[in-house]
């Protein structure tokens, strides 16, 4: 069942709104010094991390539990679609609303700063609490502010986190549990994930390159994306989905794209359409060897004859965030926000490996009317998903 993505809200490095996302997206002058900066923090052994981080003003939240930096990108977010989110649920009681989100460290930076001051003073800050750092942090803060009080989770399964929650919110809609689900993902920056990827040497010394043959790692980012979901028509619909879990190593993908050729296989036959028909890929693209490797293959393997670019290069890999950034970056090549048909290119550079299984991707300024969109999101364990988006 194709089911309607009735708004977006979203906040990352590119913008703070659908239209400022959209315009960034369109710039052929865009380039990663302006987008992926110097982290405030360097890591365990001294290392500068380059990332994707929110540049724009945060609202504030008085609640001191729930003020978090997790919080404010959500918020953000939030605000976008709040008038549309209220327009459609005024018809349903409150348990008819559900929310679904993604996220792999919550608010663990103040759980950082916190312990910080613990070792230093002694004490933790007046203001830290420790459900500030739970996985369901997040969907409690949404339900606290709209008073939802349908089903409210957290999905954490690392980089798929946030796309599995578009699946599981079709799901409640599809079952009938929920008329109208609030769905998407967040994810701040912490030192946890940086000195994590640096430690698994999964880190890029300074910027990534997907796909490229000089690819050394990745650049983490922040972002908060959500959409409201529901049956009532919409411009732009969630129309396949697939899953699949290799579970083949716990940090590396099978080699060969065994899990992603299976989910991105799953979503084309649950959309009703074959490879042709899909205009646009936005790739896992992480910017690692192993897993541009895979990804190409799979992409190749399945006949797939579009476009293919992975946006992580301007908005650093927002880990749990990323299914729904990535979903949202679909949703807008098919909204009336890209009025010139923009694809977006490949950053840094739209130049394949010649060691990786051939794909075709978009170089800058490339142009064309999509009617399909695939989106790909593969995470540690071999926890994969990927999104047929339509208009």
């Amino acid at each position: 069942m194709a089911i309607g993505l009735n708004d977006l809200g979203l906040v990352c490095s590119l913008g703070d709104s659908k239209q400022s996302v959209m315009t960034a997206l369109s710039n052929s002058e865009l380039s990663q010094p302006q987008l992926l900066t110097k982290f405030d923090k360097p890591g365990n052994d001294g290392t500068e991390f380059f990332v994707g981080a929110v540049s724009a003003t945060l609202p504030e939240i008085c609640e001191p539990h729930f003020n978090t930096r997790n919080n404010q990108l959500l918020l953000t977010a939030f605000k976008q679609i709040e008038h549309t989110f209220t327009a459609l649920t005024k018809q349903f009681e409150k348990q008819r609303i559900a929310i679904v989100l993604g996220t792999s460290t919550s608010a663990i930076s103040e759980g950082e700063n916190a312990y910080q001051q613990f070792t230093d003073a002694g004490d933790y800050p007046a203001h830290f609490n420790y459900r500030q750092q739970e996985l369901h942090a997040p969907s409690e803060y949404l339900a606290h502010i709209t008073g939802a009080s349908g089903p409210c989770y957290t999905i954490s399964t690392a980089c798929s986190s946030s796309g599995k929650a578009l699946v599981s919110a079709r799901g409640l809609i599809e079952s009938g549990i929920a008329d109208v689900v609030l769905c998407g993902g967040v994810d701040s920056l912490c030192k946890m994930t940086l000195n994590g990827f640096k430690a698994l040497e999964s880190t890029a010394a300074e910027y990534c390159k997907p796909f490229h043959s000089e690819r050394d790692g990745i650049n983490i980012g922040e972002a908060a994306a959500l959409f409201v979901m529901s049956k009532q028509p919409a411009a732009v619909r969630l129309c396949g989905a697939g899953e699949s879990s290799d579970a083949y190593h716990v940090s590396a993908p099978e080699p060969s794209g065994r899990g992603a050729i299976a989910s991105m296989t799953k979503a084309l036959q649950d959309a009703g359409i074959d490879a042709k028909e899909i205009g646009y890929i936005n790739a896992h693209g992480t910017g690692t060897p192993k897993n541009d490797e895979m990804e190409a293959n799979a992409i190749h393997t399945l006949g797939f004859d579009c476009l293919v670019s992975s946006t992580k290069g301007v908005t650093g890999h927002t880990l749990g965030a990323a299914g729904a950034l990535e979903a949202g970056i679909c949703w807008l090549l098919l909204s009336d926000f890209n009025k010139d048909e923009i694809i977006p290119a490949n950053y840094p550079v739209a130049e394949l490996d010649e060691k990786l299984s051939s794909i075709r991707l978009a170089a800058s300024n490339s142009s064309g009317k999509i009617r399909f969109c695939l989106s790909n999101s593969f995470a540690f364990g071999g926890n994969n998903v990927s999104l047929v988006f339509g208009n």
